[in-house]
């Protein structure tokens, strides 16, 4: 009877505690107390492991920047470029070869504050155009939008503005940086670019010139040598090419009189039919349109 109480004690052992076996009963009290040990250790550490696991933040994550935004590909297919965020509201503009073990290289980089990368686009295989834009706060209107066109290379050499620059005599602000109206693809590293011009002319000088307005240039990116196609005119808006490096299309505001326009533009052509310092005639407006469909 005592065999077989030991046999059936021993037996419940083994069942809750499997590695320790039907062993002499004092080396199973120490696998035992070794086994509760263990457990209780687990037990401790369990809550501190789970602390290291971060838990998921849905605000966080909703808030996050893409990692990867405005891709690019070149003109021979070889290159992409790419911006991806920085520190805080910091971007860089990378480029990277489509080849094995290629790394990506550092083009343009903007701080946040308050520059910031909107868009770069290939101008030809090796050179990028990129729009950066910024909102200042100005003492006595408040909060302006600035914009401006920069080209560089695609390793971050020969960085060059675009946009026409104010000096020191133009009358107004330089807002805009103008747009790239055509990437005149048979000529390597030069586009038409739409151009917003200031007065600057002054007494006692010839230097300065009182044009003002929307104006198209040809510009090289690289020298910034500059040929001027359309003159600037304050009525215009928007020039369209025909993809092939001549403007077809010109956008004018119409007029509402008292500052105002009627918020309809209307597209005239050809182009140098139209007077620069006159309005067009009702013979040169071909048809009316809003700014959304030019």
């Amino acid at each position: 009877m005592g065999a077989h109480g030991q046999r059936s004690g021993n037996e419940s052992v083994s069942r809750c505690w499997p590695m320790c076996g039907f062993i002499p009963s004092s080396e199973q009290a120490a696998c035992v107390l070794t086994k509760l040990t263990t457990l209780v250790l687990f037990c401790i550490c369990a809550p501190l492991l789970a602390q290291d696991v971060k838990a998921f933040d849905a605000a966080a994550a909703f808030g996050a920047r893409p990692s990867i935004s405005d891709l690019s590909l070149s003109p021979d297919g070889l290159s992409v470029a790419y911006i991806a965020p920085t520190e805080g509201e910091g971007s860089a503009s990378y480029t990277l070869r489509l080849a094995d073990g290629a790394k990506a290289k550092l083009a343009l980089v903007s701080t946040g504050k308050p520059d910031r990368l909107e868009r770069c686009r290939w101008v030809s295989n090796e050179r990028l155009v990129c729009s950066v834009y910024a909102l200042i706060k100005n003492p006595t209107v408040g909060f302006l939008p600035f914009a401006r066109l920069v080209a560089v290379n695609a390793d971050g050499t020969n960085p060059q503005i675009l946009s026409k620059q104010e000096n020191a005599f133009s009358r107004g602000l330089q807002l805009g940086g103008g747009n790239v109206i055509d990437w005149l693809p048979d000529e390597d590293g030069a586009v038409l670019m739409t151009r917003q011009y200031l007065p600057d002319d002054r007494i006692g000088t010839r230097f300065g010139s009182s044009s003002r307005g929307l104006a198209v240039d040809w510009i090289d990116t690289r020298t910034l040598a500059v040929k001027h196609i359309e003159s600037p005119r304050t009525d215009a808006i928007r020039y369209i090419t025909d993809g092939r490096g001549t403007v077809r299309i010109l956008g004018v505001k119409a007029d509402a009189g008292k500052f105002m326009d009627t918020g309809i533009t209307l597209a005239s052509i050809p182009m140098r039919s139209i007077p620069i310092s006159t309005s067009p005639t009702a013979s040169e407006k071909r048809t009316a349109v809003s700014p959304c469909t030019l």
